[in-house]
């Protein structure tokens, strides 16, 4: 049996195998378990204490490995730099298109400045942190187009500043070829983000996590430098910066389409930003449950009309979470407007306004016949009622997620069957403990084409089992959305 095959016919047997398969077959014999490592492109490990030594023995069987995730457990801060030389000096290191550290990795620039030549293949990074701050060698991975950095260990580390910036306006600014650039934990006051952001002007997507800054002192001048192309900004707890960037992103963000901001930001900057960039925008997806108000929602609307915007070409997704100042009102009038008529994707997760006005989603599903996605999860009293009288108007829904909307029961999953069982390709019915499983079981059997069903393992029958079995149903999660 394991002389009968040539390699390249087990090679091209292991790549139509599950990744579950995988420990079986490194199990038949020395052979297959050597060519099932020369077929691994990406590869996860978890790394105990002190196992750098370890790390380089194991990536050497690995010599065409195009994407790695190593995860610390227990590894101690000063073995970081020896994990990631061990990584460069791996015979697939120069292959490594995809770079991940995990989770308290502490690597320093001078091993970031070894082991770059030789990891200079690279498109994508991770690391959660480096100290002292420092972005300097970033110049020698010339392909690198994705960022992320979570600078847990710098927020800690006040005595690390980094002099990357000192002397940056006499050097030439070479610009980086990063396009996707996600920070966590940066504080005002942090060095050598100037010398970051001087260079940074290809950037499409922009993330700020937990950053009470943007580092070089209050000014940071050169952080507007990186606005002009940006396509996607997110603001995730940013509330000491939000206000600075959303104004910046105002002024400077002519080709923005896409906006998120989660708890930060105050109404009034806010209101600037949609008033001169709303129209231009394709999602618009806000967790502001102080800070969003009715006014924000006619803006949006009056963006289309003041612009020239239509509803092919203005805003197709709206996404709203705990927005609790919002009324049935504000919504009404969004919906009235061109660009509430073009919306294809509307969520409003854990939103009182859904609960306190019955007749709203009705008239929201009337007044947006474009809508194709649906969200409404965590509204824990809609009711069976509300969501069949939605439905009658929503022919087109391709996706529904009712999470956590424990008033609901199988009578919803009827309604939504009678009206969208020709179209649905995605439900999520996670934690709805009212809808019975012989529902469940009707829908899957009969929705003709859905292909993605989200529901609790343990709310699984084995009939159901056997009609997603049979009918090619994924079930589970979907996968995270973003570039990290």
């Amino acid at each position: 049996m394991d002389t009968a095959l040539c390699d390249d016919l087990l090679l091209e047997v292991f790549g139509l195998l599950p990744p579950s398969a995988a420990p079986a077959v490194s199990l038949v014999s020395r052979r297959w378990l050597a060519l099932l490592r020369a077929a691994t492109s990406s590869l996860s490990l978890r790394l105990p204490a002190s196992s750098a030594a370890t790390l380089a023995t194991l990536l050497s069987h690995y010599p065409f490995l195009a994407a790695l995730t190593v995860v610390s457990a227990g590894t101690p801060v000063h073995d970081a730099d020896a994990v990631l030389l061990a990584v460069a000096a791996a015979p697939a290191a120069s292959r490594l298109s995809t770079l991940r550290l995990l989770p308290d990795w502490a690597v320093s620039p001078a091993a970031l400045l070894a082991a770059c030549p030789a990891l200079s293949g690279l498109t994508s990074l991770h690391l959660t942190a480096v100290r002292p701050l420092s972005f300097r060698w970033l110049k020698l991975l010339p392909r690198l187009k994705s960022f992320a950095l979570v600078n847990s260990a710098a927020s800690v580390d006040s005595a690390g500043s980094s002099s990357d910036d000192s002397g940056g306006e006499a050097e030439a600014a070479g610009a980086l070829p990063l396009e996707k650039l996600s920070l966590c934990g940066i504080r005002s006051g942090d060095r050598g983000l100037g010398w970051l952001w001087r260079r940074c002007g290809s950037l499409k997507w922009l993330q700020l996590r937990a950053c009470d800054g943007t580092g070089d002192g209050p000014a940071s001048l050169a952080f507007a430098g990186c606005f002009a192309g940006l396509l996607a900004l997110e603001l995730r707890a940013c509330r000491a910066v939000a206000d600075r960037v959303l104004l910046l992103a105002a002024d400077h963000c002519r080709t923005l389409t896409s906006l998120l901001v989660y708890d930060g930001g105050s109404s009034e900057a806010l209101h600037r930003f949609i008033r001169q960039r709303a129209a231009g925008l394709h999602t618009l997806d806000l967790r502001l449950p102080l800070d969003l108000h009715n006014d924000h929602l006619l803006a949006i609307g009056a963006g289309s009309v003041h612009h020239g915007q239509n509803a092919t070409h203005g805003l197709a997704a709206l996404r709203l979470q705990s927005c609790v100042l919002i009324t049935g009102d504000g919504l009404r009038s969004l919906a009235r407007t061109a660009a509430g008529a073009g919306i294809e994707e509307l969520a409003l997760v854990s939103c009182d306004v859904v609960e306190r006005e019955p007749g709203l989603l009705t008239f929201l599903s009337q007044s947006m016949p474009r809508l194709r996605r649906l969200n409404l999860s965590y509204n824990e009293t809609l009711n069976d009622k509300v969501i069949g009288a939605m439905l009658s108007s929503c022919r087109n829904l391709i996706e529904i997620r009712l999470r956590g909307c424990r008033g609901l029961t199988g009578g919803s999953l009827i309604s939504l069957l009678r009206h969208c069982g020709q179209s649905l390709e995605i439900l999520d019915i996670s934690r709805c403990p009212g809808i019975a499983v012989g529902n469940v079981e009707l829908f899957a059997q009969r929705a003709t084409r859905l292909n993605h069903m989200i529901i609790e393992e343990s709310a699984m029958s084995e009939e159901l089992k056997a009609i997603t079995h049979k009918k090619g149903l994924k079930v589970g999660s979907l996968p995270c959305e973003g570039p990290f």
